[in-house]
């Protein structure tokens, strides 16, 4: 019998015996241990399919654009011209990017892997009629499972015995109440997962109760194995815009390159030809010459600086909660114009809270959220009731809501990736979270669940039953064992339809109709406003002599109403408003009632005036113009999320989707940016999301946005330094590549000077630079370019600004306009040739003049763009950069170092490592430097002009 055959059986519908023969088992004795080395062989261990991601595609390829034009040039260098000192520089970095690039993505896969290994689970299963506790992944088919509250399931299974057993569901199913489990055979002939009472599903929690249960499904034949089995079906589509940019830059500078080269090359040999100097060294000399001229035009930095930008990214984010397993998406989450957020646990805690109630004819406020039992209860008027707890009444009422209650309140330790810590001790709900909500009540009326429980001795229980929607307790004062005390709760208009009397103040009346009216007129108002309402009667009985539970729960004492609601998380309505003045739209996604989650999202300011609450169901007929007016979509399954992100993307909008679930999965594989839950989520979820919320708040994603947004921002610095630059200089150097009898540098080490200082250290300085103030305050740029139109623009004048001031100094220079001085021609501070012709002379100062206004321009470049919406006086005064100005400094410091002691630096270097090391410059007087400022000035100042113009017409870079 193949696996295969066996799961596609509806076994919802097959009798238990029927099954007990399919799987060769005993449901009293389980498998048989001589028989499991068989078994395993036969099913394989019970293991998800791995989620694949292609760490080619979300970074690799990228790299390599830029790296396969890199290494062709660096071959050619080495195995034909014979020069491989001209390439170390470039060579070692093309490797280091890679290895860091490929490390950090191997370094977080692992680390995700580490965990699940430190998390796994284990199943309390039967064999050969010996109760075991093995791992889940040793779980067979055939096996027999036990399965007590808070149990993880740990696979498919078909129930055998139940006891009072909910199980929730919601990871799979998005259903927000634990679904209640029976032994039937169903007859349905294609029942959903949500119909399949007889059903355990791998990944779902037993909520209440215990059960017994025959497994037929593990790893890829169970529901949640269809899920990751569809994941690798689609293969990698995430598509990060950060990719398919800088794919499209390689490619063109590449083909630049390329043009580039060939027009060098064939120039360079008709020439030689020309001059009748067509052979071997002349040809290698052009070769080599032609060749780092054309790699100018390629920024063979800017991937290792990406990275490093990248990476700095993930540390930050790390600080802050979020745990990032895709290099590439932080830069999506940065570009999102569309946060589509869970609300239970994100948005809110997930810890509902008694927020009001209703007792003694009054309604009674209650401070404080969460399971924390920190809190007060105010009157009408906002006055601490600190007296109420002397009522007999509200005593009662407290009483019933600890007593009537199976709920627990316990501590426990939760692994976060947070600045100050690495762990939090975190008050957790074992059982319902109402039930919960009821005992934090009690302690905040100062009346202690402990002291309660230990008064009373507990008699019977009617659980909670779905029709009924009540539950019940009997329980028996143990200083008065004549009197029984039948505590009831449950939905309201079943209670006051059951309760005759009511009791105010330690006065019991008679309950009429109008009076019940009344009540239920409050319920439905507090119902209506989002809250979950639930009603506490009680009475007094001599005896249990009856065995109908009807007749314990009827002729009830009504007491109170209270009012639950699950609270939003500390600071949420700041970070939505953040998200919001950067033109991000937030939307809420929530399994609960629509009423419920207006309600939420009115006090988060999410829904406003004129938007729309739209259930699941609706979604898919929904016309776009009424789906973008969309803030909340209530009543939502898993499988809805992929709709909403869909149309969100079809509109050419960048997406993050958050989600815990199983069934979440497809939907955070497909938007841009895949938010996984850390403390909620399931391990499908965080294995196929792009990052990791640690604290699942959503102020850590607010956070993340605003992290990813300054990182495009020192990105997009970056490849704006790289372009303008190289842009510039390529066109000054390829020019006078065609000017006969000039040589724009005296040796190739000059070129290497300006290649390996200048295109390093003020590109370092925007790696290292601060986030951009108010990058919270700019639109969202979607699928935007790296470079928009507007910054082309910018680019190109600049560039051209830029290249006149260095063209005009050097022309000036060799036209003795800016004649020679005798601080050029001092033979002891400057570096040349006395015997040297005059032309010479002129040439070797032209050539110190505008390297030197080179550095200059490039050095104080940078602070012109780095924040190019602001004036540079005003991106100086409000975001001053320290690290900015040191590296400035020391670029520049660096050449006049090397302007003063250029003859000590050639000797020592030649000595030390054996080149034929030569840069050779003259020394610049103070009207020198002065005339290298003037010139470098246009590029400066006009781009200034240009950057006021612009914040004129409200035009945005």
């Amino acid at each position: 019998m193949q696996y295969a055959e066996i799961s596609e059986d509806k076994f919802y519908k097959w009798e238990i015996n029927e099954l007990k023969d399919k799987f060769e088992t005993d449901l009293t004795q389980g498998l048989k241990l001589s028989n499991l080395n068989t078994l395993y062989e036969k099913y394989g261990y019970n293991e998800l399919p791995k989620v694949k991601k292609s760490l080619w595609k979300i970074y690799l390829a990228p790299i390599f654009n830029f790296l396969i034009v890199i290494l062709i040039v660096s071959g050619i260098l080495v195995l034909i011209l014979g020069s491989p000192s001209s390439t170390y520089i470039t060579f070692t970095v093309v490797i280091l990017n890679s290895v860091t690039v490929i490390i950090q993505q191997y370094r977080a896969r692992k680390a995700l892997e580490s965990l699940q290994r430190i998390a796994a689970l284990k199943a309390n299963v039967i064999r050969d009629g010996i109760q075991f506790e093995i791992p889940t992944q040793e779980v067979l088919p055939g096996d027999i499972i036990l399965v007590d509250q808070g149990d993880k399931i740990p696979a498919d299974a078909r129930l055998i015995e139940v006891i009072n057993l909910t199980v929730e569901e919601a990871s799979l199913t998005g259903e927000s109440e634990p679904v209640d489990k029976e032994v039937v055979t169903l007859e349905i002939s294609d029942a959903p997962v949500q119909k399949q009472k007889n059903m355990l599903f791998m990944g779902t929690y037993a909520h209440t109760g215990r059960a017994k249960a025959l497994v037929i499904g593990t790893g890829a034949h169970t529901e949640i194995g269809k899920i990751s089995t569809q994941l690798n079906e689609m293969g990698s589509i995430e598509d990060i815009p950060l990719t398919r940019k800088l794919n499209r830059l390689g490619y063109i500078l590449g083909l630049i390159v390329i043009i580039n080269l060939c027009v060098l090359i064939s120039y360079k040999l008709i020439l030689l030809a020309i001059q009748n100097q067509f052979f071997g060294t002349f040809i290698s000399e052009a070769l080599v010459s032609s060749i780092l001229r054309s790699m100018n035009v390629m920024p063979i930095n800017l991937p290792i600086l990406t990275t490093l930008v990248l990476i700095t990214g993930v540390l930050n984010m790390a600080k802050n909660g979020v745990i990032v397993k895709n290099l590439a998406a932080i830069e999506s989450l940065g570009r999102v114009s569309i946060i589509c957020s869970d609300k239970t646990g994100t948005i809110t805690r997930n810890e509902m809270t008694v927020e009001y109630f209703w007792i003694n004819n009054h309604e009674y406020s209650v401070t404080g959220s969460g399971y924390e039992g920190e809190g007060l209860i105010l009157d009408e008027n906002g006055v601490s009731e600190s007296e109420l707890k002397s009522n007999t009444t509200f005593q009662k009422f407290i009483d019933s809501c600890v007593l009537n209650n199976n709920a627990q309140l316990i501590y426990e330790d939760v692994r976060v990736k947070l600045k100050d810590t690495n762990q939090v001790a975190v008050r957790k709900a074992l059982g319902s979270p109402t039930e919960s909500a009821l005992l934090v009540l009690a302690e905040k009326a100062e009346l202690l669940p402990y002291d309660i429980k230990a008064k009373y001795e507990k008699k019977q229980e009617f659980p909670f039953d779905s029709e009924l929607k009540r539950m019940t307790t009997i329980c028996q004062v143990k200083k008065e064992p004549n009197d029984f005390y039948i505590f009831t709760k449950g939905a309201p208009e079943r209670i006051l339809n059951n309760s005759s009397k009511i009791e105010i103040n330690g006065n019991t009346k008679s309950f009429d109709s109008n009076f019940k009216q009344e009540i239920s007129t409050q319920i439905q108002d507090r119902a209506n406003m989002g809250y979950r309402t639930l009603a506490i009667a009680y009475k007094i009985n001599d005896s249990l002599e009856s065995k109908n539970r009807d007749d314990y729960e009827t002729d009830l004492i009504f007491l109170s109403f209270v009012s639950i609601l699950d609270p939003p998380r500390n600071g949420v309505k700041f970070s939505v408003k953040e998200c919001q003045e950067g033109g991000i739209k937030v939307i809420m996604i929530t399994g609960d009632h629509p009423a419920t989650a207006k309600t939420i999202a009115e006090q988060m300011n999410i829904y406003k005036p004129g938007d729309l609450v739209i259930e699941g169901n609706n979604i898919a007929s929904l016309p776009m113009d009424e789906f973008n007016r969309v803030s909340v979509f209530a009543r939502v399954n898993p499988s809805d999320k992929e709709i909403i992100v869909r149309n969100y993307q079809k509109q050419d909008k960048i997406c993050a989707m958050t989600g815990d679930g199983i069934n979440d999965a497809l939907a955070l594989k497909l938007a841009n940016a895949g938010i996984a839950m850390g403390i909620t989520g399931t391990d499908v979820a965080k294995e196929t999301a792009d990052m990791v919320i640690s604290d699942d708040n959503f102020t850590s994603i607010e956070k993340g946005v605003r992290i990813g947004r300054g990182l495009f921002s020192k990105i997009r610095n970056i490849i704006y330094f790289f372009i303008c630059i190289n842009i510039m200089e390529a066109i000054i150097f390829f020019t006078y590549e065609f000017i006969p009898d000039f040589n724009l540098f005296s040796s190739e080490w000059q070129h290497i000077y300006i290649f390996a200082i200048l295109h390093s250290f003020p590109s370092l300085a925007l790696v290292i630079d601060k986030h951009p103030l108010d990058v919270m305050k700019e639109p969202p740029r979607d699928e935007e370019q790296l470079l928009n139109k507007n910054m082309w623009i910018l680019l190109i004048f600049q560039a051209l600004l830029m290249g006149i001031g260095l063209v005009l100094i050097l022309e000036f220079s060799l036209a003795e306009i800016i004649p020679m001085n005798e601080w050029n021609l001092n033979p002891i501070l400057s570096y040349f040739d006395p015997l040297a012709p005059h032309p010479e002379l002129v040439e070797q100062k032209a050539r110190t003049m505008f390297i030197t206004t080179i550095y200059i321009v490039e050095t104080t470049f940078i602070w012109t763009f780095r924040r190019p919406n602001k004036s540079l006086v005003k991106s100086v005064r409000e975001e001053f950069s320290r690290s900015l100005l040191l590296i400035s400094v020391f670029t520049l410091g660096l050449h006049i170092l090397f302007i003063m002691f250029s003859y000590q630096v050639n000797f020592y270097v030649n000595e030390v490592f054996g080149l034929n090391f030569q840069i050779n410059f003259m020394f610049l007087s103070i009207t020198d430097w002065l005339l290298c400022i003037l010139f470098a000035l246009p590029g400066i100042l006009g781009i200034e002009i240009i950057k006021k113009v612009a914040r004129n017409k409200k035009i945005i870079f």
